[in-house]
C-alpha cells in the first residue's frame, strides 16, 4: 500500500511566498548598436531593453530624440551634438527598482582644412605658418610637396619652401575611431630678389638728353616691395614708388641710385646718365616725303612736334592741328615742288587736314627777294635754336613759287602756327614712279 508524504500546512505557506519573491527581481540592462558604426554626428543608435522582472521603464537620452521613453523597447533614437552622452534606463515593478547608465562619446564629423600664411611675404625662401580648422579630429598627417620637413604629424606645424612655384600641402586628418577627411591647398612661392635693375628712359620730348630733361626710371627688378631711389642733382616724383621720374635741370653727368627690398634681401644698383647742354634746336635727318601720288603709302605730311611723317590714312583730328610741313610734287619728275601751308593742303589735291594751322614758308629763296638767306653750308652750321631765331620768315609771292630738281641741295625755310623757325635741306630727289620721293633733313626750334 502506497505512503503519502504529509507536508503540514505552515510549511506549504512559507515555501509559497519564497517562490513569489524570486520572480519579483528586477534587474536592468540593455544592448544598443550604432547604425552604420557611425559615431559622427548626426548618430542614430537602436536600443534593445533586455531588463527582466520589470513591469515599467523609464529611458533618458541625454540629447537624444526622443529625450526620453517610458516603454520597454524604444527602437533608434538620433544624437545631433557631439560630446559625451549620458544612456539611463530605469526598470522596476511593485517591489523593486533598478537602473543602468553608460556613456558613450560621440564625434563631430571629420573635417579637415586649414590655412597657410607666410611669415613675412612670399618671396623666396619663403617659411609659412598653418592654421589648423579642422573639426573633430584628433590625429594629423601632413606632407609638404617639395617642402622642409617634406611631412608632419604636428597639429600646426611650420613648413619652408625654397624653390619658386607652386607647391602642394595635403592635411589627412582623422579621429580616434579612424574616420578620415582629406584637403590640399596650393602655395605660390616668388622668385627670390636676385639683382636690382633700371633703365633711364627720357620723356618724349628729351630723347636728345638735353637739359632740362625729365626722365622716367623704368624699374626691371623682380620680387621687390619696397624702393628707394637717390639722384643727387635732380628732381625725382617719388623716391619711394616703383617706377619714379626724375628732372634734371641742368647739363652733367648724374649718378642714380636704387635700393630694391623685399624684407629679405635688399639689392643695390646705380647708374649714370649725361645731360647735354639745352640747343634749343632739334634735328631730323633722312627725313622722306612723297610726292602727291606717294601720300598713301610714304606720306607727304610732317610734324616736328611729334617727329613723325603721316601718310593720307594716318592723318586724324589728334594729330591733324600738330602737322607743320606738307610737301606736294607734281610728278616723279620734280618738275613742280613746293610746300604748302597745312590749311590750304586740299588746294594741291590733297584732302583738308583736321584742325589744320598755318605754316609760313620760302619755297625758293633764290627769287624771294627777302632779307631772309640760308645757304646748304649755313644749315649744316646751324647748332642752335638762337641762330635760327633772327631769321625773318616774310612770305610773298616770289618766295612761294615752286622750285625743281636743278638747285640741289635746296633750303626752304618755314614758321609753323607755334611761331617756331626751321629750315628744310632737300639732299636727294628719288624718282620711283608714282612713289618718288624727297629725302631731307630738318632743323626747328624746340617748343
Amino acid at each position: 500500500m502506497p505512503r503519502f508524504l504529509l507536508i503540514p500546512p505552515l510549511l506549504l505557506l512559507l515555501t509559497t511566498c519564497r517562490r513569489s519573491v524570486v520572480d519579483l527581481t528586477v534587474s536592468a540592462d540593455f544592448t544598443y548598436e550604432v547604425l552604420d558604426n557611425d559615431y559622427s554626428v548626426p548618430v542614430r543608435i537602436a536600443f534593445q531593453n533586455t531588463s527582466k522582472g520589470a513591469q515599467f521603464y523609464r529611458w533618458n537620452f541625454e540629447g537624444g530624440l526622443p529625450e526620453t521613453y517610458d516603454k520597454a523597447d524604444p527602437g533608434y533614437v538620433t544624437f545631433e551634438k557631439p560630446g559625451l552622452i549620458k544612456i539611463k534606463l530605469e526598470a522596476w515593478n511593485d517591489e523593486e527598482h533598478k537602473e543602468k547608465e553608460i556613456t558613450l562619446q560621440l564625434d563631430s564629423v571629420v573635417q579637415a582644412g586649414f590655412t597657410v600664411t607666410p611669415v613675412i611675404n612670399n618671396y623666396g625662401p619663403t617659411d609659412f605658418t598653418i592654421t589648423n580648422l579642422s573639426k573633430g579630429v584628433t590625429k594629423y598627417q601632413w606632407t609638404f610637396e617639395n617642402g622642409q620637413p617634406a611631412t608632419s604629424i604636428e597639429k600646426e606645424p611650420q613648413v619652408r619652401f625654397n624653390t619658386p612655384g607652386e607647391h602642394r600641402v595635403f592635411l589627412t586628418a582623422q579621429n580616434d575611431r579612424g574616420e578620415k577627411d582629406t584637403v590640399s591647398q596650393t602655395v605660390i612661392v616668388l622668385p627670390a630678389l636676385d639683382t636690382a635693375d633700371f633703365t633711364i628712359v627720357p620723356s618724349f620730348d628729351d630723347d636728345d638728353y638735353e637739359a632740362p630733361l625729365t626722365a622716367t626710371l623704368e624699374n626691371h627688378t623682380v620680387s621687390a616691395t619696397t624702393h628707394h631711389w637717390s639722384a643727387p642733382g635732380g628732381v625725382l616724383s617719388n623716391a619711394a614708388d616703383s617706377i619714379p621720374t626724375v628732372t634734371f635741370s641742368s647739363a652733367g653727368t648724374y649718378t642714380i641710385t636704387y635700393e630694391a627690398s623685399n624684407g629679405k634681401q635688399t639689392k643695390t644698383v646705380t647708374r649714370q646718365i649725361t645731360v647735354k647742354p639745352n640747343t634749343g634746336l632739334r634735328t631730323f635727318k633722312d627725313v622722306q616725303l612723297g610726292i602727291n601720288t606717294a601720300h598713301t603709302t610714304i606720306g607727304s605730311f610732317f610734324s616736328t612736334r611729334l617727329r613723325q611723317v603721316f601718310t593720307k590714312d594716318a592723318v586724324n583730328a589728334d594729330n591733324g592741328p600738330l602737322i607743320d610741313l606738307a610737301f606736294f610734287g607734281l610728278s616723279e619728275s620734280f618738275s613742280v615742288n613746293l610746300f604748302v601751308s597745312p590749311d590750304s593742303v586740299q588746294a594741291w589735291t590733297f584732302a583738308a587736314i583736321p584742325g589744320a594751322t598755318t605754316t609760313r614758308r620760302i619755297n625758293s629763296l633764290e627769287k624771294c627777294n627777302c632779307p631772309a638767306q640760308l645757304t646748304p653750308s649755313d644749315f649744316d652750321a646751324i647748332t642752335s635754336g638762337s641762330q635760327l631765331q633772327s631769321m625773318p620768315i616774310s612770305e610773298n609771292a616770289s618766295g612761294l613759287s615752286p622750285f625743281n630738281s636743278d638747285l640741289l641741295p635746296r633750303v626752304v625755310l618755314f614758321q609753323n602756327a607755334a611761331g617756331k623757325k626751321g629750315a628744310v635741306k632737300i639732299k636727294q630727289f628719288v624718282p620711283a614712279g608714282k612713289q618718288s620721293y624727297i629725302v631731307c633733313d630738318i632743323k626747328v626750334q624746340k617748343d
